[in-house]
């Protein structure tokens, strides 16, 4: 991959959103940060991302029906879903391949690995 991955965050939470730019941005990613699925789902139509990570839990569209909306669009596109909860109705059984769970908060090195591992 010539250009560094370009990320989309998505988190109802400003903070996390900053907190993971500024984060990810030093390990060389390019990072849009949005608080909702709508914007999202918007800003995608414009934008390919190599990767998306997303809240499962947010008003309006939840993280799980947009991390399968942004599958549908872009098979194969890297996810990570992140979860203030170790048990939640929103987390698949069985989450799909090139996806995984982080709970909050998340371990920024676990979440650099898991990104690059998938867009090598």
């Amino acid at each position: 991959m010539k250009h560094p991955p370009r990320i989309l965050i998505v988190d109802d939470d400003p903070e996390i959103g900053r907190m993971l730019t500024r984060s990810l941005a030093r390990h060389g990613f390019e990072v849009d940060a949005l608080t909702s699925a709508e914007e999202a789902l918007g800003k995608a139509e414009a934008t390919p991302y190599d990767a998306a990570v997303v809240d499962l839990v947010m008003p309006g569209m939840d993280g799980a029906g947009l991390a399968q909306e942004l599958r549908r669009r872009t098979p194969g596109l890297p996810i990570g879903l992140l979860t203030g909860y170790t048990h939640s109705p929103l987390i698949p059984d069985e989450v799909p391949s090139g996806t995984r769970v982080f709970t909050k908060p998340v371990i920024i090195q676990e979440l650099v690995d898991f990104l690059k591992a998938e867009l090598e």
